[in-house]
């Protein structure tokens, strides 16, 4: 899944994904410069506490969102 924010024109990109090996799952955050970062997690709880955190902060920095799109 990819989720999106929007803030003043600008663009932040947020992915989810399992690895290849299937048992741990990424975040990819692209920020609007097209910078990425990748966050590995064991489990999927781990990286839903994670996603809640980094919009919790992004809402507080004024970006709108999330906006789905389903790969």
């Amino acid at each position: 899944m990819i989720w999106f924010y929007e803030r003043r024109g600008s663009h932040l990109r947020c992915e989810v994904r399992e690895t290849l090996e299937g048992d741990r799952y990424e975040l990819v955050i692209t920020d609007p410069h097209g910078a990425e970062r990748v966050e590995t997690f064991a489990d999927s709880r781990a990286l839903t506490r994670r996603s809640r955190q980094l919009e919790d902060e992004w809402r507080t920095e004024g970006w709108d969102g999330p906006y789905m799109r389903f790969l």
